[in-house]
């Protein structure tokens, strides 16, 4: 048999490359084969760790617990003796303390208390007078700048309206605002003619003292009495102003009370 002619000039085929799949390649570190959001989280993961031991390296963030200067809540910060010149001043002949309020935590003691005094001056009108007092003892986060925020505007009357304080907001449109010196790191005596009041914060202790009063007729004695034009001869609440320069000794010497040892 006589075969095809062969070609002049015909190159020789090229000879066959040998490939070699992955199968047939040893692994290299595992052969990762994630995706490419995989390595984004991966890399995200390890910043945050290196971050993270950097900020705790350096104490970045870390704040320190305010300064209670030692004071302590007890269950008598309502005393007569820890609310003096104020107490003796009203001239009541009887006192009496509300039940105070006492929590405690890890980042707050509170303490919300009243002294009542109670008194007559003979002409069938008994003025009662109520003197509260609260403390917060701030352990973990500095009160400061809310303090500060709140020394902008008048304090909230710190009642349930039980001693009319319900109405001293709209009695009370004229108020004054100072700032007393050398009374914790900041003050806010706000006075006015039915409610004062005063609010201390040093370190992380904040304080409120404030005074009210109330008027109420002896029916006994029957009909209350009424000015010519038919107007109550007496308000329901009294003018507490002539106490307001009690207000700063007697934080002072509340404050001196509760920095005191607690007796064993």
């Amino acid at each position: 048999m006589i075969s095809e002619p062969e070609m002049e000039g015909q190159e020789e085929p090229a000879a066959a490359v040998d490939l070699v799949s992955d199968t047939d390649r040893p692994p290299l570190l595992g052969r990762f084969t994630a995706k490419p959001w995989t390595w984004a989280a991966v890399a995200v993961v390890v910043t945050s760790a290196v971050w993270a031991g950097v900020l705790q390296a350096t104490g970045y963030g870390r704040t320190s617990a305010p300064d209670l200067h030692g004071y302590r809540i007890g269950d008598s910060t309502c005393s007569n003796h820890d609310l003096q010149p104020l107490a003796g001043d009203l001239g009541s002949s009887s006192f009496g303390q509300g039940f105070p309020t006492v929590t405690r935590s890890t980042a707050l003691d509170h303490v919300g208390c009243a002294l009542i005094g109670t008194g007559t001056d003979g002409s069938g009108w008994t003025t009662t007078y109520t003197i509260s007092v609260t403390v917060d003892l701030h352990k973990k986060t500095d009160p400061a700048a809310e303090f500060d925020a709140r020394s902008r505007t008048e304090p909230p009357a710190p009642s349930d309206g039980s001693d009319g304080s319900s109405v001293l907001v709209h009695l009370d449109g004229k108020t004054r605002t100072t700032h007393p010196e050398g009374l914790g790191d900041r003050a806010n005596l706000t006075v006015g003619q039915y409610r004062q009041s005063l609010f201390v914060r040093h370190g992380g202790a904040v304080f409120s003292l404030t005074v009210t009063g109330t008027n109420e007729w002896d029916t006994g004695r029957g009909k209350e009495p009424v000015n010519p034009d038919g107007s109550p001869a007496r308000l329901p609440v009294a003018d507490t102003a002539a106490f307001s320069k009690d207000l700063v000794p007697t934080m002072r010497q509340l404050m001196n009370a509760l920095a005191q040892p607690s007796s064993p």
